[in-house]
């Protein structure tokens, strides 16, 4: 067997695995899937009539300093809110701080320039974390802005939510996304736009193609960041000063300066 057929053996075997918990794969589930995304909102609010107009999947908003960021989807409704929606497997990184930066994020997006912070639309940071990172057993939790003292809402129309994914209570909707968002096949899924959706990545000619495309993109991407953090390194290790070594991995590996600065910045955090 030579290497390209081990690799693409390996990337079928990876396809078969995938669950909607990983978020690469949960990208491509949402991406441009209106109706997907619309079932996700209307457990979540306990609804039934809400519309999806528009799903982008991995919008990358880039910061003026700092760090940019990624959001695995970001969906506009009929009604004019704004939503992001992540999955985090592991638990590592500080969500509550995550889902703040996200917010805020979104914000300088989503108001254009020169208009009047009225125009700012209620936004909604979404997690499906696959463990209970509350501790509490709580299959959701509805965070807002309130008064400490007084229990009085802000009002400023930013809300962060948490998906427990240790829910096991199949007999509610929001158990049974939770359920399906676990599954490794369609044929053990509750929702037929979910499964239907699965079933094209996993099972379709056209759809296993597009998936093996994109490992192979990822195996190139995952290089060329490797070959970026070596390079920065190295220069450090000799005493480059920031401004030369921005400069030198602009041009070697043809970045933006915004670009090269995250790679600087995300080596240095």
């Amino acid at each position: 067997m030579t290497d390209s057929e081990r690799l693409h053996q390996q990337d079928l075997e990876i396809i078969k695995n995938l669950r909607i918990f990983d978020d690469d794969f949960m990208r491509l589930i949402f991406d441009g899937n209106p109706e997907a995304t619309a079932l996700v909102l209307n457990i979540i609010f306990d609804r039934d009539d809400m519309v999806v107009t528009k799903v982008v999947g991995q919008r990358e908003i880039k910061g003026i300093e700092g760090h940019s960021v990624k959001l695995d989807i970001m969906a506009t409704d009929s009604e004019g809110n704004a939503y992001d929606i992540e999955v985090q497997r592991q638990d590592k990184g500080n969500l509550p701080l995550r889902a703040r930066y996200n917010s805020s994020m979104m914000d300088t997006v989503l108001l254009p320039e020169d208009e009047d912070y009225s125009k700012l639309i209620p936004t909604y940071v979404i997690f499906f974390t696959e463990k209970d990172v509350m501790g509490d057993n709580e299959p959701m939790h509805h965070f807002m802005m309130q008064d400490i003292k007084t229990g009085h809402i802000l009002g400023d129309e930013k809300h962060i939510i948490f998906i427990n994914g240790d829910n096991k209570d199949e007999s509610t909707r929001l158990g049974r996304l939770v359920h399906d968002f676990h599954c490794k096949s369609a044929d053990e899924m509750y929702y037929n736009v979910l499964a239907k959706r699965m079933r094209h990545f996993k099972e379709s000619e056209g759809g296993i193609t597009q998936m093996c495309k994109l490992m192979e993109d990822m195996r190139i991407e995952y290089g060329k960041e490797t070959a970026i953090k070596s390079a920065v390194e190295t220069a450090r290790y000799f005493g480059a000063s920031e401004d030369a070594i921005l400069e030198n991995i602009m041009k070697r590996f043809d970045l933006t300066e915004s670009e090269a600065k995250s790679y600087m910045l995300k080596k240095s955090a």
